[in-house]
């Protein structure tokens, strides 16, 4: 947390108490130069943290009235197995992918380690964009265990990578997962419509079997504007 830029410490503070409930839908946020005495720093370090909860939709600014508390126009509650797909399309959200990169590559140390498996072991790297709403939401990169026979004739613009795991016997079970705020990459902001270092969500996942080996790694940026998040992972 200390290492942070102050702008984000702000950030995360307020996001958070916005979403604890601590600040109700409608109510009148406080000023810049109430948050400035209250912090110790520069307005515009204030007023950089407001904007991203702006830009996320949690604050919105009326002219001549003040800044108030607002709700963001998507829930993506990460509650159950269901990847991203089914928790979007449940709330009547349907997505879209398109299919960048899928290839089987050799898994390199990074991804062996999160894999436990070796360097030199053959991995699945799958990279999809994701859209809802027609818009481009996130940039995710996925690293499988190469336990899926023929997993490449499948078309992951169409079927979902969790029920094709499914079909193998390997249901995920379990995740471990990640959300960090990350200014997003030159690639990552490319596909996603952004600018390089606006600020999106870095999910990270972790997916084991019912046997409780990991099959599943993935990073996911995600835009942060159009979401709010919810951790209960089983």
């Amino acid at each position: 947390m200390k290492n942070k830029p102050l702008y984000i410490q702000l950030w995360e503070k307020y996001r958070n108490s916005i979403l604890e409930g601590k600040y109700n839908y409608g109510e009148l946020f406080p000023t810049e130069r109430e948050l400035e005495k209250v912090h110790s720093c520069d307005r515009k370090t204030i007023r950089k943290a407001l904007n991203m909860l702006v830009d996320e939709q949690l604050l919105v600014r009326i002219v001549g009235k003040g800044t108030y508390v607002n709700k963001p126009d998507l829930r993506l509650q990460l509650e159950s197995i269901q990847g991203f797909s089914g928790l979007l399309r449940q709330q009547g959200i349907e997505i879209t992918n398109k299919v960048l990169f899928f290839q089987k590559v050799e898994a390199g140390y990074r991804v062996a380690k999160m894999l436990q498996i070796d360097k030199e072991d053959t991995v699945y790297k799958c990279i999809r964009l994701r859209y809802a709403k027609e818009s481009p939401v996130a940039v995710e990169t996925t690293y499988i265990r190469d336990i899926f026979p023929d997993l490449l004739k499948f078309d992951f613009n169409i079927y979902s990578l969790y029920e094709v795991m499914g079909s193998y016997g390997q249901f995920p079970e379990k995740v471990k997962e990640e959300i960090t705020a990350v200014e997003l990459p030159e690639t990552e902001a490319q596909y996603l419509g952004k600018t390089p270092g606006d600020i999106a969500y870095l999910i990270t996942d972790i997916t084991r079997n019912k046997e409780g080996q990991i099959i599943e790694y993935n990073r996911s940026y995600t835009v942060s504007e159009r979401f709010e998040m919810y951790a209960d992972l089983i």
